[in-house]
């Protein structure tokens, strides 16, 4: 692998913009946007950056994917989320000869419907609740070069019963690839813009501004993928100190509360890190698994974590059409299941 101007200019770019933001979680609008929309994404943890291998699922976060490997492909994706929520994305590629790739793609959840009532508690009717994402990408390789880039141009459009908003914002995104093609680092900054329509005139709220930076190694010999993502490079500090746990003894013991260590550097490290594997049998079956950390402090019981934050899933070709499902594990008793199909339409005409 050569380290060179080429390699070190896109990242340093990348990394001084990341320094004009810093956001934290929960203090945002439009998080719908966090969710992944592929199988794939959804079975490696929920982030997946680094590879660049012709999946079209992928460039929705890191649009520098886009490239001739997805000319002409259809990736259609649904989720059935948590609570009677559903969410699904689908999109079409196409390539320019010496301008590069494009790509068109929407994506919408759908929260169901409601019972409306009033301050006394009458029932006066029902009402639903939806967002839509519309997305525009384009990427394309640098002459002469290993590294690709790319940007999202995207609408956002909110309605939550009689409130409704509007937002715009950009991806943009970087990658590498080793010229032995078994070495990937991509980065990116994902939801740079504001709304532009506000819920209630007058109260503009934020948009969940995130970067990431992935790599991904393939070993020559052996049919297996080790992927690591760093999340919300945008921030260091991910853990928050509840002001309502103020118990330091135990009071059915009376013996003393050990302190959780919430905001130590190992526990805020493990926070920024999405660890996962792919095993590759052959070109026509993966079985895949990602562990994310912070999902799992988040979420999980004290008493019985169990696999929260841990997910899992396969994908498999049959005739024309990759088939990839992934079930991701959020807390007890609270899992989604994620279906995904991508084909080439080329390949039928």
């Amino acid at each position: 692998m050569l380290f060179n101007r080429k390699f070190f200019i896109p990242l340093l770019l990348f990394f001084c913009a990341t320094t004009a933001f810093a956001q934290l979680g929960g203090s945002s609008t439009y998080n719908f946007l966090q969710l992944p929309v592929s199988a794939r994404s959804a079975a490696l943890g929920g982030t997946y950056v680094g590879v660049n291998d012709g999946d079209l699922g992928l460039a929705a976060t890191n649009p520098s994917f886009l490239d001739t490997s997805v000319n002409n492909h259809i990736i259609m994706s649904y989720t059935p989320f948590l609570a009677g929520i559903n969410y699904g994305y689908v999109a079409y590629a196409h390539s320019f000869k010496n301008i590069g790739t494009f790509d068109i793609g929407v994506k919408d959840i759908d929260y169901g419907t409601f019972t409306q009532a009033d301050d006394a508690g009458n029932i006066t009717g029902t009402f639903t609740a939806g967002e839509y994402l519309f997305n525009l990408g384009y990427g394309r390789a640098l002459k002469d070069s290993l590294f690709s880039v790319g940007v999202n141009a995207k609408m956002v459009y909110s309605s939550l019963q009689q409130y409704t908003s509007v937002g715009a914002m950009a991806d943009f995104g970087v990658s590498y690839v080793s010229p032995s093609h078994n070495f990937f680092l991509g980065a990116v900054i994902q939801n740079v813009g504001e709304q532009i329509k506000d819920y209630i005139p007058g109260n503009n709220e934020s948009i969940p501004l995130d970067a990431d930076l992935g790599v991904s190694y393939k070993f020559k010999h052996a049919p297996f993928r080790l992927n690591l993502v760093v999340t919300h490079l945008q921030t260091w500090t991910l853990t928050y100190t509840d002001p309502t746990d103020t118990q330091t003894v135990n009071q059915l013991t009376g013996q003393p509360v050990a302190n959780s260590n919430s905001n130590s550097f190992f526990n805020n490290l493990g926070r920024h890190l999405i660890g996962s594997f792919e095993f590759l049998l052959g070109k026509n079956f993966a079985i895949r698994y990602g562990y994310n950390y912070e999902m799992r402090q988040e979420l999980k019981l004290a008493s019985a974590p169990g696999l929260a934050g841990m997910s899992g899933g396969f994908e498999m070709k049959i005739y024309k059409f990759h088939i990839s499902y992934a079930l991701a594990k959020y807390s007890i008793g609270s899992v989604s299941n994620t279906f995904t199909f991508i084909f080439d339409t080329s390949q039928f005409y």
